[in-house]
């Protein structure tokens, strides 16, 4: 679907927006409820995060179906965390959205306060291509090859 580059200033951040599955909403509508509408948030990339992790007033928002349990590490020390189902889609980026993915709930250091989660290996293993050019200040999100990656394999 895209390619997103932004500079860099002090962190990598991924503007998103966060909603509801399309099955919990559709399953929602159809009892009559109402639909919470999508947030837009801002996700801190973080190549030494495992998982995608979501604060918990996010994740209380949308009061999304819970998943499972998970043993989180964190440099501070580990906890057991909830796994919950949302959507993150990525329109101001161009980015292919993930429909259903599990995210862990878990507050964001203070230091950190402004971001509202952080974007880990498990969606970044989805993308196509993620590159860091520390000279230019800027990276490169791809979801899908693009037009001269046939090339790059040969050279």
């Amino acid at each position: 679907m895209g390619k997103y580059t932004a500079s860099v200033a002090d962190h990598l951040i991924l503007p998103a927006r966060v909603r509801l599955p399309p099955v919990d909403e559709r399953m929602i509508a159809g009892r009559g409820g109402s639909v919470t509408a999508p947030v837009p948030i801002r996700l801190l990339i973080d190549t030494g995060a495992k998982r995608t992790t979501l604060i918990p007033g996010i994740v209380d928002h949308f009061q999304p179906t819970s998943g499972a349990e998970a043993h989180l590490v964190t440099p501070v020390g580990s906890v057991m965390i909830d796994l919950v189902w949302v959507c993150l889609e990525f329109p101001e980026a161009g980015l292919a959205s993930f429909s259903e993915i599990l995210v862990a709930r878990h507050p964001m250091p203070p230091l950190l306060a402004q971001f509202r989660g952080l974007l880990g290996r498990d969606l970044l293993a989805r993308m196509h291509s993620f590159e860091y050019r520390g000279r230019r200040g800027r990276y490169t999100l791809r979801d899908t090859p693009g037009w001269f990656d046939w090339l790059r394999r040969w050279l």
